[in-house]
């Protein structure tokens, strides 16, 4: 199981869940308050500061030819950052344990073989990419993430991403091509986590 496609299909009917899930409904029937999504930004800060650690070590280690790539997924991070910076979030407000689990499953990625971990890159941004593309989010505040995930320049560094991490799975060993199988299995659950949480903040804030 070689291609990230055949990944993807061998895993889908948990990646089905995440892109189905009722968080997502809400979004894309514009049925959240502001402040349901200034309380999923809040998280979604803490997270994408771990996705910039794990992403700047993966880049060290990876192959010359592929760390392009990966510093335009690190500018893109920082924009994202900038981003929400700017708006009215209060970036104090503690990671929820959804998102505490999923940073450490990051730092746990960052200590896999390369192969394993620009794998597991790609599989949290197609999965992502996947899941807003389901929604087509209406609200003004989560249309303005949804459209970093459908923007041109995403697009191309998924495109190329999906390229790196191909080429890094062709050459991988089975050992890391069952680790793979199994993050990605982790990668649904923490995916899921992270949508009912989501899901949480809409019914304590309407």
């Amino acid at each position: 199981m070689k291609s990230l496609m055949a990944l993807r299909d061998a895993h889908w009917r948990g990646w089905e869940k995440v892109i189905g899930h009722p968080f997502l409904r809400l979004v894309s029937e514009n049925a959240l308050s502001q402040r349901s999504a200034q309380a999923w930004i809040e998280q979604n800060y803490h997270f994408v500061e771990g996705m910039l650690a794990f992403q700047a070590d993966l880049l060290k280690r990876a192959p010359q030819r592929h760390r392009l790539v990966l510093a335009n997924g690190l500018s893109s991070i920082v924009e994202d950052l900038d981003w929400m910076l700017y708006q009215p979030i209060d970036l104090a407000a503690p990671p929820h344990p959804a998102r505490q689990r999923y940073i450490a499953f990051l730092r746990m990625l960052g200590q896999q073989p390369y192969p394993v971990g620009i794998t597991g890159l790609w599989a949290i941004n197609r999965i992502f990419h996947d899941a807003w593309n389901a929604a087509a989010p209406r609200s003004r505040a989560f249309m303005n993430l949804a459209e970093h995930w459908s923007l041109p320049e995403f697009m191309a560094y998924l495109h190329d991403l999906s390229e790196a991490a191909a080429e890094a799975l062709d050459a991988a060993s089975e050992d890391e091509v069952r680790r793979i199988n199994a993050l990605i299995e982790e990668i649904i659950r923490l995916e899921l986590a992270s949508w009912d949480m989501a899901q949480a903040f809409a019914k304590a804030y309407g």
